[in-house]
């Protein structure tokens, strides 16, 4: 009885941590900073990184709000913490902190310690044991659009057609876009766009409380309308949440890319049988 209560435990732990790979999140990623720093811990036990001055920089490398050519977290890093609802100056007071930064951005390491102490020190609480969505990376959108593709069969000339003309004239590329964003999580029939996660992807702000009762007005407007599934996909990330970064313009960039290599090689299968993450 004991074993079994601590087998329930540590899997309910793990779950709490780590979630992914269920009907709703597809082949969404949600990583905790604790769960980040174990795997640093684990990544850099031998080798040149033994020190484990760059711990925090690999935390920011593994939730992806790190970029050694920026020297600076991104704005999603500010998932994994929680301003004070009493403290309305600690936006100004971490961007004054990271403005103050002189390490070069050759010394990646002590960019990113000094950069993320600044948010340790003044943003707010920093949520270890809380998961969040981690974003996918460029080479991980072409694999899931490529999954797509083969599971909905689309033909070359189908992909060529709708990176010239338009999404709008394919019906079919309206699926694949359905397809693109239930598989990252980023949507669901029932629910539609999932904002904050979009936020997450496309560097937004969806999730913002006036942007989020737009989107829900358009989204009602348009669930009115008895479109069929794929249509109605397509027209909520046209129409309801295609802000200045927005999945759609990551979907047509990835098409894009695609497209080029195509017709570079035209003799390639359209699934170029990258690596699988689902």
């Amino acid at each position: 009885m004991k074993l079994l209560i601590l087998v329930c435990t540590c899997y309910t732990f793990f779950e709490l941590d780590v979630a992914r790979g269920d009907c709703r999140h597809h082949n969404a990623i949600f990583k905790s900073v604790h769960k980040t720093d174990h795997e640093c811990t684990v990544y850099q036990q031998h080798g040149t990184c033994a020190s484990g001055h760059c711990s925090l920089r690999c935390r920011g490398l593994l939730a992806r709000y790190w970029n050694d050519t920026v020297g600076l977290p991104a704005v999603t890093i500010n998932r994994f913490y929680q301003p004070s609802v009493h403290d309305h100056e600690y936006y100004q007071r971490t961007q004054c902190c990271l403005t103050d930064i002189k390490h070069p951005l050759s010394d990646v390491c002590q960019r990113a310690n000094a950069s993320i102490t600044c948010y340790n020190q003044h943003y707010g609480h920093l949520q270890t044991k809380v998961p969040d969505f981690v974003p996918f990376t460029e080479l991980q959108h072409e694999q899931i659009l490529q999954e797509c593709i083969d599971l909905l069969q689309i033909p070359p000339s189908i992909l060529a057609g709708y990176v010239k003309h338009g999404i709008a004239n394919y019906p079919e590329a309206q699926c694949l876009l359905r397809c693109f964003m239930l598989r990252e999580g980023l949507y669901t029939d029932a629910g539609g766009p999932d904002l904050h996660r979009m936020s997450v992807q496309c560097e937004g702000n969806y999730s913002e409380g006036q942007i989020r009762e737009k989107a829900s007005r358009c989204i009602g407007d348009l669930r009115g309308q008895c479109l069929d599934k794929c249509e109605l996909a397509y027209r909520i990330a046209e129409e309801c949440v295609n802000g200045d970064i927005a999945v759609i313009v990551v979907f047509a960039g990835i098409s894009t890319k695609l497209t080029t290599k195509l017709n570079a090689n035209p003799s390639i299968n359209i699934n170029l049988n990258g690596p699988s993450f689902g």
